[in-house]
């Protein structure tokens, strides 16, 4: 199915929603024995929309019920959204040249996918990317890659944040990250209450699908380990403050 330009900008904005507004954001790391595998990382624009017509909605209408303003944004919401999708989107009329004509940046480009899949029949609909690695050194260096230049693409993303510094490690039988704040970045207080308004109640969730089942795994944030998948759900705002520990070991 071949996307059209309004759909097109649709998920852009919703890209840019979903690492600056208060989407939950899912990761998922599919790795294979040799290091190689998938990297996805995503956010149900229709669960964003919603949670963000709401805010609007109680704020112009503050006396309405939480039902009454449910039921009006629930009719209105399917109007922005197809009932159906399932494409790959072009995004690149949206990089700058000077990554585009970078042969060290473009080969991240060319490996990288957005998508929108999903409708009114599954309840969601998942706007992301995806980038297939042949090893983790390649994900790591994919993961700096979109660190460095995160605010190359709107404005929406060129607020002055502190960066999280993520390092991979792999050793065939085994899978880690750590992160870290960069605390070197000061905001404002005004910088602080916005994002705390963005992000106050999103979660942000990784899975991993292993190439062998778990033996063993960090317990922090688990919440699920079935065979060779293990989930883990984090808050972002405790992550972004530095409360909460974001970092994951598992065996397998």
């Amino acid at each position: 199915m071949k996307p059209s330009k309004s759909l097109i900008e649709k998920t852009w904005v919703v890209f840019v929603l979903f690492i600056t507004s208060c989407a939950n954001i899912t990761e998922e790391i599919y790795l294979n024995a040799d290091g190689s595998g998938k990297y996805m990382v995503y956010t149900d624009a229709i669960e964003s929309t919603r949670s963000m017509m709401m805010g609007m909605m109680s704020s112009i209408y503050p006396d309405a019920s939480e039902d009454s303003l449910r039921q009006v944004v629930e009719a209105q919401i399917w109007e922005q959204f197809p009932l159906e999708v399932d494409s790959i989107i072009d995004f690149s009329s949206r990089v700058p040249d000077s990554i585009k004509n970078d042969p060290d940046k473009r080969k991240y480009l060319d490996k990288m996918e957005m998508f929108m899949k999903g409708g009114k029949q599954d309840g969601y609909i998942n706007s992301g990317m995806r980038f297939s690695f042949s090893s983790v050194d390649e994900l790591q260096a994919f993961n700096d890659f979109l660190s460095e230049n995160q605010g190359a693409s709107g404005d929406a993303m060129k607020m002055d944040l502190p960066q999280m510094k993520v390092q991979y490690t792999f050793d065939g039988s085994s899978f880690a990250r750590t992160s870290k704040i960069n605390a070197d970045v000061k905001m404002t207080d005004s910088t602080m209450m916005v994002i705390g308004s963005l992000i106050e109640e999103s979660k942000t969730i990784l899975i991993l699908h292993l190439p062998r089942k778990a033996k063993k795994v960090s317990k922090d944030q688990l919440v699920g380990k079935v065979g060779k998948d293990v989930t883990y759900e984090f808050e972002l705002i405790k992550v972004f403050m530095g409360t909460q520990s974001s970092d994951i070991k598992v065996e397998f």
